[in-house]
């Protein structure tokens, strides 16, 4: 009966310890998968966003205007391999809202997060619509988005991808539940939109306050 016993536990013991290895490998990919940081996955957005505008068959298919045509290929002739540098853009809700000219303080929590995350995601968009109506609807048709999990992000922020040659590509991540995180990438095609440097981008925003700082890639 001992060695019964002892042969049950010991056969139990192995099955707990694979049992636990399997988990550290699993929480070990499931990791992996969340520490993902926003620089990279705003990187896979821009590559995504800069593959676009070369397809041909792409473009026709979201657009009939030859004008809109030739400005994606504009845009796809220019270098987004490699960021000269990327910029992190936060702004306070209240300077959000007075941007917007919004300012919803009778509703719910939950809805005016939501009014916050919907006028931050149109921001860019907004500022594109200070230069053509082609040029806004070509960056219409070439935007990106996805969502990933990451829990390292504690509040919503826009990544501006400023290049040498290429036009900057801003990328807005916004923050949902259990941790998701929502990224949506846009052109920017006004030319107007000075991004040589932080105060210059700060500058842009004029007597709005946004926090911008430098983001450096991981080594």
């Amino acid at each position: 009966m001992k060695k019964l016993i002892r042969s049950t536990l010991s056969g139990l013991a192995i099955v707990v310890a694979l049992i636990m290895i399997f988990n550290l490998s699993a929480c070990g990919k499931k990791n992996d998968t969340e520490t993902k940081s926003l620089y990279a996955q705003g990187l896979e957005i821009v590559q995504l966003m800069s593959e676009m505008t070369q397809i041909e068959e792409y473009v026709e298919l979201y657009s009939g205007s030859n004008e809109i045509k030739t400005i994606i290929q504009n845009i796809g002739i220019g270098d987004f391999s490699s960021p000269k540098a990327v910029y992190a853009i936060s702004i306070a809700e209240d300077d959000l809202a007075a941007m917007v000219g919004s300012n919803p303080d009778n509703v719910s929590e939950e809805l005016k997060n939501y009014i916050m995350q919907k006028s931050l995601a149109s921001l860019m968009m907004q500022i594109n619509g200070m230069s053509s109506v082609e040029n806004l609807a070509a960056s219409s048709v070439c935007t990106v988005g996805k969502t990933f999990v990451n829990e390292n992000v504690t509040e919503d922020v826009i990544y501006l991808y400023v290049y040498e040659n290429a036009i900057p590509v801003a990328v807005t991540f916004t923050i949902g539940e259990n941790q998701a995180v929502s990224a949506s990438g846009i052109f920017i095609m006004y030319d107007g939109f000075t991004c040589g440097s932080a105060d210059e981008i700060k500058s842009f925003f004029n007597d709005i306050t946004v926090d911008v700082s430098e983001v450096l890639p991981e080594k």
